[in-house]
């Protein structure tokens, strides 16, 4: 499903006081107080009275209704990557038509026409002067989930995600979630856990009492249905749709994603996500083996490394120490021997990745727990395109009828 859409909307150049050419790109501004949107501005007292001057922009607001919210930026003189004025909306397609994205349509557009309804509602004289035909996506997120009820194969999973990202500085990681290439503008991919997101959605809820939200979020089917599920989330950036050839002119957009469900009949939210997980699981395909334990793995290795000699001896020794490395990895954990800076167990990690086992897979392996037999995680994560939603889901329509999508701005 789409779970969230990042939009830059310009100024029409009717409303533009046009500046100058900056590295080809065309500038100007607009004076906000010609405008809705709210402005800080300094007071001063002149003969008893307040005259307000030099408003300056407060960059982003949210648009808010009881379910969910749109976030707003006006961006008066652009800024540092796009210097013409424009506003930026974004929100989950999905939390501002149902309350919640659990799980939600593959069809972006009834969550993107509510977005920009609910702009149009809460800010009508910025909406009147913007270019909306040129409007730009820039972020899209799209998510689906595996099953994973075992909570020890969960942190295991995760664990490997974030171990086949060698730039840590690209990582976001706590407790039952990880995020990979955090800021890149090409493809971000996100594991953690549905249900503890969810659960602590609901807490928030509830201490703001925001009782429309407590009374979505507390329903025990979508609770039940978010147990056990392990989200796997791609987020693909503006240079990622570039370099894929799909448009990002909004009506341009809409037409292509229209065309793809068509032709390829598969929607283009989950092409996104299969393109950005798909080094993902390179990584992790060599656990391919069913019910993978040590003594496979033994013999895996032997049937590679032994050696017969001329005179007909076999030789295992060279076997024994990969097999041997493998069981320090399994004791003692790949990071702690990784420190010792052994040639020599450099040299058999390589082996045991000849074999299939990814170096990503040797470090998820839990020192705590070394004689579990492996979990061949790439079987763990099965994600079922036809099991994403319950039976009793319902797509949902953009609009205002349901009271709980009435706006407010929050300041």
């Amino acid at each position: 499903m789409w779970d969230k859409l990042d939009l830059r909307i310009p100024f029409h150049e009717f409303h533009v006081s046009e500046t100058s050419l900056t590295n080809d790109q065309r500038t100007g501004s607009v004076d906000i107080r010609d405008y809705d949107f709210p402005a800080d501005c300094p007071v001063m007292f002149v003969e008893g009275e307040r005259v307000y001057s030099d408003p300056k922009a407060r960059k982003w607001e949210t648009i808010s209704s009881s379910i969910s919210s749109v976030a707003v930026g006006f961006h008066p003189e652009g800024n540092g990557f796009y210097p013409w004025p424009h506003v930026s909306i974004k929100a989950s397609p999905n939390k501002i038509l149902q309350g919640h994205n659990v799980f939600g349509s593959e069809n972006i557009r009834p969550g993107l026409y509510q977005m920009l309804a609910s702009l149009q509602m809460a800010f009508p004289k910025i909406y009147q002067h913007l270019d909306i035909e040129n409007s730009e996506v820039r972020y899209l997120d799209s998510t689906y989930s595996a099953f994973v009820p075992s909570t020890y194969q969960r942190n295991q999973l995760i664990n490997l995600v974030e171990a086949v990202f060698p730039n840590k500085e690209m990582i976001s990681r706590h407790v039952g979630y990880v995020q990979a290439n955090r800021c890149s503008e090409y493809f971000r991919q996100k594991v953690y856990y549905k249900e503890q997101e969810l659960l602590a959605d609901l807490d928030t809820c509830k201490r703001q009492r925001n009782q429309s939200r407590v009374d979505i979020l507390s329903d025990k089917r979508l609770q039940d249905f978010a147990y056990g599920r392990l989200r796997l989330e791609a987020t693909s950036g503006h240079r990622g749709l570039d370099r894929l050839g799909i448009p990002r002119r909004l009506p341009e957009f809409l037409r292509f994603h229209d065309w793809f469900q068509s032709v390829h009949k598969e929607p283009l939210c989950q092409y996104l996500w299969s393109t950005a997980f798909k080094k993902v699981f390179s990584q992790i395909e060599g656990h391919t083996m069913k019910n993978v334990d040590d003594e496979k793995i033994k013999l895996e290795i032997e049937s590679r490394f032994i050696t017969v000699s001329a005179s007909g001896r076999l030789n295992r020794r060279k076997a024994n120490a990969i097999y041997q490395t493998y069981r320090n990895i399994k004791s003692e954990g790949y990071d702690q021997l990784a420190k010792e800076k052994s040639s020599t167990f450099y040299r058999n990690v390589k082996c045991l990745e000849e074999i299939g086992l990814s170096r990503g897979f040797l470090k998820s392996l839990d020192p705590r727990r070394p004689h579990d037999n492996v979990v061949p995680m790439v079987q763990l994560i099965r994600v079922d395109f036809t099991n994403q939603r319950p039976d009793w889901y319902v797509e949902p329509e953009s609009g205002f009828d349901d009271k709980r999508r009435h706006l407010r701005l929050v300041a």
